[in-house]
Order: structure tokens, then C-alpha cells, then sequence
């Protein structure tokens, strides 16, 4: 008896639905093939139901999950192809799609999550100094998802508002061009609703990247005398610390009181730490010459160095201690070697709201970026490293935290140490 031919396969048989394709990617180019291949953008709809609402909200959440999920896979990855961009690209535009207008909360939200991983994955393409057909249509989706938040930017969050800043400056260095229109900074300052030195905390995105460039992590290590340490936890309890840890500072500068230890100094000159002077050189010319800062001017005079040596050393959620008092309010890190997500989130009566699930601010910090802590940041919000985000995230990583000390009195600046060794006896008479 002959065979009956198997019936057709149905349409969701033959092909995934976007959701799906993009969540079961492996990898870098499956998400841009889904994004290629399965994704509906406005003007692609060959169905009427598929400019419905509920579509296009599919299509939107999509192209937010494949970004968030790309940013991550990125994170060690350079490699450039047309396949590879036309996906994010299309992949951004879907994020800028209109989407639901019953949750304009979570829609200006679902924004910043995928303008934040944009950020981050252009960092890993390289993209910049480029002047092609690509890199335009990189700029106008970038643009149409920055336009898109300004439409919700009243439902924006404060942290989402900081992370909009620096998501958006991080795109306008890396295309080359004022992403979010309307003159330098414009969009921003609408979207964030004060001034940026307003923040008690600022990512920034200065241009030391001549500086930078040629410095690595190992260059650090073999300059700075850096050791592991125990620390003392909220709980009391001694501990290993996992980073390993450096105070350097002028010449007139004590110790630095940490974790129940006090660092003694190590001498930061010019012919001493050559690279870490110019590191320090280079960020407070940076901030002078910022606009949006007015000619920032602080001469940072010391800073602790944390080296961690791999993806498991991270640091968990503190305040800088004695700030405001023995040093300076003012503060700036700076991220040399592998990225890692830095975080803040806000204190209540000065501990953290127990109960309560705080906002988390973060971005990636990729090497070269900076914070900037200021004011009373370190009074009203606590502030960590995360570790790795996998396998591939699991490299060494410098942060430089400059600080400035303050004349506690009789010349004296940071903490007194210790005499090293036996006191002499007195003689007897």
C-alpha cells in the first residue's frame, strides 16, 4: 500500500515565533539570525493583526531581551561582520517600537534596559570612526530608541534617569554623532530633569582613551605592590579578602582606616607610579575640561587600588568610610582591564532599607570608564562590584579610587601609623 504523503507542517511548526528564537539563541549569531530572519519591524507587517498592539509589544519585548542577552554574550567578543550588525540593528529599532500604551511604566523601563545593553554592545563592536551606510542606520536606531524613552520619560525612575545619561553618551562617543538630537545634551537634560552635576553620582565617559589605551592590568600589577589582606566584616568577623588591595598617596599623607585595618601609604610621584601618576594626571584634566561639569577642579593627592585578580573577586555593598572628614567628599574611579557591572543603591536613615527591594543602579564599566561619587553620595547610597556575568567575563580588573585628604589639624592629613618595631627601654636611673 503506498504511503500517504505527511500533512504540511503548521506555520508556528515552520517557524518559531520571535520570542522564542531569540530566548533559545546560543549564541551571537543565532540571536542576529533570529533578529534577521524571524523579527517584524514597523513597515514588514504582511498580516493586519501584526500591527496590532499586542504584535508589536512582542516584537518590542524581543528585541529588549535579545540586546539584554547580547550585551552579556559580548563581553569578550570583537568580532565585526554585515550579518552580525544588521541583526543589532534591527534588534535596536525593534526595541524603539511603539509597543503597549496601557504600561507606560514598564515601557520607558523595557527603554532603558535595552539603551543600556546598546551601550554596552557597541562598546564591543568598535564602532566608531566609522562613516558607512551601517553606521548610519546604527545612528538613526539608536536615535528612534532615545526618542522613544523621552515619550515616557515622566514614568523614568531617578536611577533610570542617571542610566540614561551615561547609556546615551556612551552611544554618542561610539557613532560618532549627538544621538539623541536637538543639540549637545539637549534630549538629555530634558529626559533626566536637572543638570547632570546635580547627581550625587555620575558614570562618566571622559576622553582619556590615549591615556588608557596602553595600560593593562598587568602593567598595574607590576608597578604597585599590591597584597591580600584580612578585613573586618559589618558582623565583626575576620576574613580574606578576595581582591588585593594598595593605599598610595603624596608625600605628608597617613594611612588610610579600611575594613578595621589601616593601609600605610606607598608614595605616589610622578617617578614612583609613572603610570598611576598619569592615570591621575589625565582624569582631572578630564573633568576640568567637562562643560556639563563648569570646570570640575579638584587635585586628587591619593588612591586606594583594588586589583581583581579574577570573575569570583567582587566587592559587596559599603560606603566609603571618614568621607567629608578625613577625605575629601569628592571621588573618581577609574576601571582599567576587564568589565564589570558597578552598582548603587539608596540608603534609608543611613542603613539600607531592610524589607524592601531597593532600586539597583548599574552600568558596565568597561576599561577607561569612570565614577564619579560627589557631595553626600557616600551618606545617602551604598555602592558594589558584581563578579562575573559568565565564563567568558573572567579576567583581572584595576579600579583606581583618587581621592583628596583633608588638613585634620597641625598639618596632619589621613590616619597615623604605627611604629614598626620594639619600643627602646627606658634607662634606669
Amino acid at each position: 500500500r503506498a504511503l500517504r504523503p505527511k500533512a504540511a507542517a503548521t506555520r508556528s511548526e515552520q517557524q518559531p515565533t520571535v520570542g522564542a528564537a531569540i530566548q533559545d539563541a546560543k549564541t551571537v549569531e543565532e540571536i542576529c539570525r533570529a533578529a534577521n530572519e524571524v523579527l517584524l519591524l514597523e513597515g514588514e507587517e504582511t498580516a493586519h493583526f501584526h500591527e496590532q498592539d499586542v504584535h508589536r509589544q512582542k516584537n518590542k519585548s524581543a528585541s529588549v531581551n535579545g540586546l539584554k542577552r547580547l550585551a552579556k554574550m559580548t563581553l569578550c567578543w570583537c568580532r565585526d561582520d554585515e550579518n552580525m550588525r544588521r541583526g543589532i540593528v534591527r534588534l535596536i529599532k525593534g526595541a524603539g517600537l511603539d509597543g503597549t500604551k496601557t504600561n507606560r511604566k514598564k515601557r520607558a523601563s523595557d527603554g532603558i534596559d535595552a539603551l543600556r545593553a546598546t551601550a554596552s554592545v557597541l562598546v564591543a563592536l568598535h564602532a566608531e570612526d566609522e562613516d558607512d551606510d551601517d553606521t548610519e542606520e546604527l545612528r538613526i536606531a539608536c536615535n528612534q530608541l532615545a526618542r522613544r524613552i523621552e515619550e515616557d520619560a515622566e514614568f523614568l525612575s531617578d536611577g533610570e534617569r542617571i542610566v540614561f545619561d551615561w547609556a546615551v553618551r556612551v552611544i554618542e562617543s561610539r557613532t560618532g554623532t549627538t544621538t539623541t538630537g536637538g543639540g549637545s545634551g539637549e534630549r538629555r537634560r530634558r529626559v533626566i530633569g536637572v543638570e547632570p552635576n546635580e547627581f550625587p553620582f555620575r558614570y562618566l565617559t571622559p576622553n582619556i582613551s590615549d591615556v588608557l589605551k596602553n595600560i593593562t592590568v598587568e602593567d598595574l600589577r607590576k608597578e604597585v605592590p599590591f597584597k591580600a589582606e584580612k578585613l573586618v566584616t559589618r558582623t565583626g568577623k575576620r576574613v580574606d579578602e578576595r581582591r588585593e588591595t594598595c593605599f598610595v598617596a603624596e608625600s605628608g599623607i597617613g594611612g588610610l582606616a579600611y575594613s578595621g585595618k589601616i593601609m600605610e601609604p606607598t608614595l605616589l610621584s610622578e617617578t614612583s607610579l609613572p603610570l598611576v601618576n598619569m592615570i591621575r594626571n589625565a582624569i582631572v584634566e578630564a573633568l576640568r575640561n567637562d562643560e556639563e561639569y563648569g570646570g570640575y577642579d579638584i587635585n586628587f593627592d591619593c588612591a586606594l587600588m583594588n586589583l581583581y585578580p579574577d570573575g569570583a573577586s567582587a566587592c559587596a555593598w559599603h560606603t566609603d568610610p571618614e568621607m567629608g572628614t578625613v577625605w575629601d567628599r569628592d571621588s573618581v574611579i577609574v576601571s582599567i582591564g576587564e568589565t564589570r557591572r558597578f552598582a548603587f543603591r539608596k540608603l534609608a536613615g543611613g542603613e539600607k532599607q531592610r524589607g524592601a527591594e531597593e532600586e539597583q543602579i548599574w552600568v558596565r564599566m568597561h576599561h577607561g570608564d569612570c565614577i564619579l561619587m560627589r557631595d553626600d553620595c557616600n551618606d545617602n547610597w551604598e555602592h558594589c562590584v558584581f563578579g562575573k556575568e559568565n565564563d567568558s567575563n573572567n579576567s583581572a580588573r584595576v579600579s583606581l579610587v583618587f581621592k583628596k585628604a583633608l588638613s585634620r589639624g597641625g598639618g596632619t592629613k589621613g590616619h597615623g601609623m604605627k611604629t614598626k618595631g620594639k619600643k627602646k627601654k627606658k634607662k634606669a636611673k
